[in-house]
């Protein structure tokens, strides 16, 4: 029954629900089991479909100067600037409703990606980049007197 007035529409639905309250709780219980392995087999497949789109857009490769990780199940998608507090969407979702913005999102290996959370940089491969660049701080203070 279609309703021109969305507010009686609202009171007509919530009637019916009171009215048919155990029946309706029934049908979707039988439902939900009936098709809960399908569902299962979706949610599955879905992330990963994502993640191999961030894949394609972002880069399929850490995006850490000195890093060479490209095996996709030691990716992740990083806020460049942080994560904004309070939104709850994983950020393969947040990327892709941003249309992967590269100026939000990149990809790291999962150790930049911590180390950039708690140093706010990637010791490891920061060192590497300073050894191809000609300088390192190692080498350098161990040749201090």
């Amino acid at each position: 029954m279609a309703y021109k007035d969305k507010e009686k529409q609202k009171a007509y639905r919530r009637t019916y629900y009171q009215l048919n309250k155990e029946r309706l709780k029934l049908e979707h219980a039988a439902h939900y089991s009936l098709h809960w392995e399908e569902r299962k087999a979706q949610r599955r497949a879905y992330r990963p479909a994502i993640f191999k789109e961030a894949l394609k857009h972002l880069g399929d490769k850490c995006a850490c100067p000195g890093c060479e990780v490209s095996e996709p199940a030691f990716l992740t998608i990083d806020h460049i600037h942080g994560r904004t507090k309070g939104i709850g969407k994983e950020a393969v979702n947040e990327a892709r409703d941003s249309g992967w913005d590269k100026t939000q999102f990149q990809i790291l290996c999962y150790n930049c990606n911590c180390s950039k959370k708690y140093r706010a940089f990637c010791p490891v491969h920061q060192r590497k980049q300073e050894e191809r660049n000609g300088h390192n701080p190692v080498a350098n203070a161990q040749q201090a007197p």
